[in-house]
């Protein structure tokens, strides 16, 4: 299978270098690639392509009509897509004199979905982007109605969720069968290689899921942490929203063991330990003295001892490489977790209730979500040096924002469950406490 994969992807490069002559083709394929998931495989190809369409269309010399929508919301897509800004205007030709879209557009069915999912690359300010969802969502919605079973389901397909907020690995296993449909516009050379490719890389993800497993099992956790959450198999599936290619299997092995002591962590400061034990605990984590398990409680010191352990095996790990001093920024998120998670178990054991803001302040570090970043880069080899550690690890405003979200996210749907335990403060309760708002409006 691997020997017809590679046999497949020499064939895909000679169709990728025959698409130059049109840009209509090239960005066919390329959209294609990127679905079916197999575009790691053309990243250069790609990239080149990609840089040539957009100096060509700023130059204004295009090779398809500036008046097919789908054409214009594609090449815009996949341009914002790997960071070349393309400016929303391009879409004013197809609105009216009060921006709005002109309606002899609602029956260009692919224009529609191409304008749909492009306007989700918006940033603030693209006002045009904004009225393209209401308009393509409105229309595609109409459409699904009315059209052929195969149509309907990529409608449907796109509306559940764009493509922008898709898993690429879920995408990619949806998009083939679809794909596979498509009998006027697939390529059957591409087709094949989605599949095998996609095959294979599920059997590489199930040997890692299988290894991580039973390194989880064999930490006893489950059995000797009862009052930890058992969920290696959901936090190694979320990894592979971060990156599933097959060369960044060592990052996923080694960030899928650290989110499990993360976790465990989380579920030690929030559910089991006392005040006292959580003290030492977060202690002995700012000093990684490895003596400081002995005057440890059982549960708190199988916990420590495992984050012992797994630092060590890190250490090991990236020695290899010469590049030890990442385990330095690791050892920094940890002991950040520690003293956060700390202070959410102080309030809870004072029975304080904060205001929103001071809540927010640390619930949104006590996600752990800032620490992820750094995480990911472990792995990655040289991709990630110096530079990117100290950006991650710096809590920039990306991080806050995605922190915010988790936060928010997580506390509405889990008001209930947090409500059951003694005292777990969580953002709607803050809300209702200093506004007066009620559960709905909170």
């Amino acid at each position: 299978m691997k020997q017809r994969v590679q046999a497949l992807i020499k064939n895909v490069k000679i169709l990728l270098k025959d698409a130059k002559g049109s840009m209509r083709e090239e960005i066919q394929l390329i959209d294609a690639l990127q679905r079916l998931g197999v575009a790691y495989h053309f990243e250069q190809e790609i990239n080149e392509a990609l840089c040539f369409i957009n100096t060509t269309s700023s130059s204004g010399h295009h090779s398809y009509t500036d008046d097919d929508l789908h054409f214009v919301a594609l090449r815009f897509r996949l341009l914002r897509q790997h960071h070349y800004y393309v400016s929303p205007d391009v879409f004013n030709q197809f609105m009216d004199d009060k921006g709005k879209f002109k309606e002899e557009m609602s029956s260009d069915l692919n224009g529609l979905l191409s304008l749909y999912e492009a306007a989700y690359l918006g940033i603030h300010g693209d006002d045009q982007l904004d009225e393209a969802i209401d308009f393509t969502r409105s229309h595609l919605q109409s459409h699904a109605k009315h059209i052929g079973p195969r149509l309907a389901r990529k409608v449907k397909h796109a509306l559940e969720t764009p493509l922008r907020r898709r898993m690429s690995r879920l995408n990619a296993r949806l998009y083939i069968s679809i794909y596979e449909e498509d009998i006027e516009t697939r390529n059957d050379v591409v087709l094949e290689l989605a599949k095998l490719g996609f095959h294979i890389l599920q059997l590489l993800h199930r040997e890692e899921v299988k290894m991580i497993s039973m390194w989880w099992k064999d930490l006893g956790a489950p059995i000797k942490l009862t009052f930890a959450g058992d969920r290696i198999v959901e936090l190694y599936f979320w990894i592979l929203g971060v990156y599933f290619e097959p060369h960044y299997s060592r990052g996923r092995m080694m960030m899928a063991k650290v989110i499990a002591m993360l976790s465990l962590m989380d579920d030690t400061y929030d559910s089991y330990g006392i005040m006292a034990e959580l003290q030492h605990f977060t202690d002995a984590i700012q000093r990684w003295e490895l003596k400081a398990a002995d005057e440890m409680e059982e549960c708190v010191r199988v916990v420590f001892l495992a984050i012992y352990q797994i630092v060590g095996e890190l250490e090991d790990e990236v020695l290899k490489d010469g590049e030890l001093y990442r385990i330095d920024y690791i050892k920094r998120e940890f002991e950040k977790m520690a003293i956060a998670w700390l202070e959410e178990a102080k309030w809870r054991g004072e029975c304080y209730v904060p205001s929103l803001a001071k809540h927010l302040d640390l619930s949104i570090k006590t996600t752990g979500y800032h620490a992820l970043p750094c995480v990911s880069f472990l792995g990655m080899g040289e991709i990630a040096g110096k530079q990117s550690f100290d950006w991650a690890t710096s809590f920039p405003q990306i991080s806050i924002d995605i922190s915010m979200i988790c936060r928010l996210m997580d506390d509405v749907v889990g008001y209930e469950k947090k409500m059951e335990r003694k005292h777990v403060v969580s953002t709607i309760y803050c809300c209702m406490n200093e506004f007066g708002d009620t559960l709905e409006e909170a």
